[in-house]
């Protein structure tokens, strides 16, 4: 039975303040275990995105802030267009939005697009970050033995099956080693 190794999980920060995170990072322990890359961006983390191979063995967990980056028009990127992005590349990727308020229309239009959670910037940053990262991992590995669960049942009832039609045909043809 396998689970994610920590070389295949990568995550992603957004956010046009990449100094805080940079910050919020270095007061986390485990930060080092994951491939762990920031973009002040969402841009330029998009094009980086789409060349990601995807794979049951990666796992990729991106927040994204609220505040992003000015377009070329001057007008703010939609976080929730670049969170639809996302999910177009890649549907199984983990998104967390981020932000110092709560609206409740961005938080509740990004579930809606396949947010998986919302944390808010605060003194406890920190911890959720680590706890959705456990999380999300805790997760994905109860999904990976759910599944090879599944497959070893699948197997010992197709041997069961097979021994007992075996059995029987033997039975038919051979009726007198059944006999005591």
């Amino acid at each position: 039975m396998k689970s994610v190794s920590k070389q295949n999980i990568y995550v992603f920060f957004i956010d046009n303040d990449d100094s805080y995170i940079r910050d919020v990072l270095a007061k986390i322990e485990e930060v080092n275990n994951y491939n762990i890359k920031i973009y002040s961006r969402s841009s330029d983390f998009i094009e980086d995105f789409r060349l990601i191979e995807q794979s049951k063995n990666k796992m990729c967990i991106v927040f994204l802030s609220d505040s992003l980056e000015m377009d070329e028009d001057n007008n703010q990127v939609d976080v929730l267009e670049v969170l639809k992005n996302i999910k177009q590349i890649n549907p199984k990727a983990e998104v967390i939005l981020y932000s110092e308020n709560d609206d409740i229309n961005i938080v509740s239009s990004a579930f809606h697009y396949g947010a998986y959670t919302f944390i808010k910037k605060n003194e406890n940053l920190i911890l959720r970050i680590e706890n959705n990262i456990k999380g999300i991992i805790s997760q994905k590995n109860f999904l990976i033995k759910k599944e090879a669960s599944r497959k070893f049942t699948l197997y010992f009832l197709v041997f069961v099956a097979s021994v007992s039609v075996l059995l029987i045909i033997l039975y038919f043809i051979f009726p007198q080693w059944f006999i005591y």
